[in-house]
């Protein structure tokens, strides 16, 4: 297997270029890219390297990330369907699915939904496990042994807030998510149907003693008084967090008064903001026989203006709570386009389902026949250059 040095002719994002990066008419000049074991380092493409990869204006990112999935209900929308439309429906359904669970099947699931999304270019792919109780599940053991050359997986430990009412209980959740490597983080369903400020508090002292990072499923709801991302904002003003949070689907946020403070306190603590547009968009204000009148989604725009980390996640896919979904950051990211009415889908939005780090090194997706105007649609294929190293030519919804 060949191993390239380089490669020319890349047409980078503007969001990733330096500021002073020249421009060719209206477009950013292309660029040549030197691999080295330290690092990727690039310049204009000025100069010949006969011996690199030609790339010939392809679109070229970082290779992506799927920031937020549901390994463990994965592709079980066909045995179990929600009942009804919402979230609350969808959870009655997961519920009876999991008496289908075994090791063979969680396995069989996991293992096709991470070379789904390694096909599409995925290097980091975090998936959140429902715990039952305060022991660690089935699945956690199982996809904690899975692998793939091309995608790292991460674990979030994700239990309702009622686990965590009791300090000794939160203790031995965060206790176990610890001794499951750097790749374990603790979470949390945080919704005002288990609104507990106590099992809040006992979650971050928690995390913080086991020097656990965090990444809550917080107020999934379009309600104003939800008081998650509240209380979390005043809690880290007053107590800040040596580790990292994210903070997924937070919907509520785009019904209260007072979002735009709570973002203020959450962008000092540099809290990364996760939305969910494919499947929030299907489960939030979600009535039968009724045409949804908002979207669902937290403030996306707002967040990126107070330079808060944001990133968008599949979710769920083909299961009772999103029956759509092919882990495909390309699909997500043009849901995110219409629903959010992002712009400059490739030079700014891409920025939303890549990860950075990957970029410096040496882990690239080219996009060899796509133009920026039609990006992310109409041309899908694409391949992975890592090291040097090209894997496949993937046609991804095709």
């Amino acid at each position: 297997m060949k191993t390239y040095t380089g490669a020319t002719g890349a047409r980078l994002p503007r969001w990733l270029l330096p500021d002073n990066w020249p421009m060719k008419g209206n477009q950013p000049q292309l660029a040549t890219l030197h691999f080295h074991a330290d690092g990727l380092q690039l310049e204009p493409d000025e100069t010949l390297h006969p011996d690199y990869l030609t790339l010939n204006g392809a679109l070229v990112l970082p290779a992506l990330i799927e920031p937020h999935a549901h390994l463990d209900k994965t592709f079980t929308v066909e045995r179990s369907p929600a009942q009804q439309p919402g979230l609350l429906a969808a959870i009655d359904a997961m519920h009876q699915d999991r008496v289908h669970w075994s090791h063979d099947d969680l396995h069989q699931r996991a293992q096709q939904a991470l070379n789904w999304a390694a096909q599409s270019g995925v290097s980091l792919l975090r998936t959140h496990v429902d715990w039952f109780t305060a022991d660690a599940p089935l699945a956690w053991q199982v996809i904690g042994d899975l692998h793939h050359p091309l995608c790292q997986i991460e674990r979030v430990a994700l239990a309702p807030l009622s686990f965590f009412a009791d300090a000794a209980d939160a203790q031995h959740i965060a206790a176990q998510v610890a001794v499951s490597g750097p790749s374990a983080l603790l979470g949390g369903f945080i919704h005002s149907s288990n609104w507990d400020a106590q099992a809040f508090t006992h979650l971050m002292q928690a995390a913080e003693q086991w020097q656990l990072n965090i990444d809550l499923h917080i107020d999934e709801e379009l309600n104003a008084d939800a008081q998650g991302m509240r209380w979390l904002a005043n809690y880290l003003h007053q107590h800040p967090f040596s580790g990292s949070i994210t903070c997924s689907h937070s919907c509520a946020l785009s019904q209260q008064d007072d979002a735009l403070q709570i973002l203020d306190q959450l962008a000092q603590q540099r809290v990364t903001l996760i939305a969910l547009p494919l499947t929030n968009l299907l489960l939030q204000d979600a009535v039968p026989d009724r045409t949804p009148r908002q979207r669902g989604l937290t403030l996306v725009k707002e967040a990126l203006a107070r330079d808060m980390p944001v990133l968008l996640g599949a979710d769920n896919v083909q299961d009772a709570f999103c029956p759509f979904g092919s882990y495909d950051p390309l699909d997500t990211l043009f849901s995110g386009l219409l629903s959010l009415q992002l712009g400059a889908a490739f030079d700014v939005a891409s920025q939303l389902i890549c990860h950075p780090q990957a970029f410096y090194h040496n882990d690239l997706v080219i996009f060899p026949q796509a133009d920026v105007a039609s990006w992310p649609l109409r041309q899908r294929q694409r391949y992975r250059l890592k090291q040097g190293v090209r894997y496949g030519d993937e046609t991804n919804g095709a």
